[in-house]
């Protein structure tokens, strides 16, 4: 059995914090410069730079009915990499896309999140668009 890199154990940590609605824990888990590149046309969609930013960004979601689930993270040093299903579940929306996101860790914090989207459609229905 091998022994998870402690760099994804703390993005699981975060995920869980995030799932829980434990914003205080979230913001002890990113960094302050954090910036998240964040893909499609959606309003939601650009570079969300700053933990402030990041956990308004984050906030946001509950209204859309966001969900988040993983199916395998594994890490290094320097970089985490999140194989997940996200979707959203609210009035006429029923939707998800797999979606691969790849942290940038910096002293056990987060420092920038890629996030790639299996089917673009879906992504921005998630988000509203």
């Amino acid at each position: 059995m091998s022994i998870e890199h402690p760099n994804a154990s703390t993005y699981r940590q975060t995920a869980d914090a995030f799932r829980a609605g434990d914003v205080d824990r979230v913001a002890e888990l990113v960094a302050s410069d954090v910036i998240w590149h964040v893909p499609g046309s959606h309003a939601m969609a650009g570079d969300v730079v700053g933990r402030d930013a990041v956990l308004e960004w984050l906030a946001a979601l509950s209204g859309l009915g966001f969900w988040l689930r993983e199916d395998d993270v594994f890490g290094n040093d320097q970089h985490v990499c999140a194989i997940s299903v996200m979707g959203a579940r609210r009035p006429g929306v029923d939707v998800q896309t797999r979606a691969i996101s790849v942290f940038r860790y910096r002293d056990g914090q987060q420092v920038e999140r890629w996030l790639y989207p299996d089917d673009q459609a879906s992504w921005d229905q998630i988000f509203g668009g």
